[in-house]
């Protein structure tokens, strides 16, 4: 099963409010959620460096 980002983010949230995990309460779940959340965010922010790493790359002037 394929999950969408919006998909794994709302299952996140629903873990940190419920703190349910393999049908158990517990801490883990709420450890678990903020883990989720703290790697979707360094994924982001890694993409957005190497975007904007990109377009600040001058493009080579071609003379005609």
């Amino acid at each position: 099963m394929s999950l969408t980002l919006e998909e794994v983010i709302l299952e996140l949230y629903r873990l940190a409010e419920t703190k349910k995990w393999e049908g158990k309460n517990s801490e883990e779940a709420l450890a678990v959620a903020i883990e989720g959340m703290e790697q979707i965010w360094t994924l982001q922010q890694a993409d957005r460096r190497r975007s904007v790493a990109m377009t600040s790359r001058k493009q080579p002037r071609i003379w005609s």
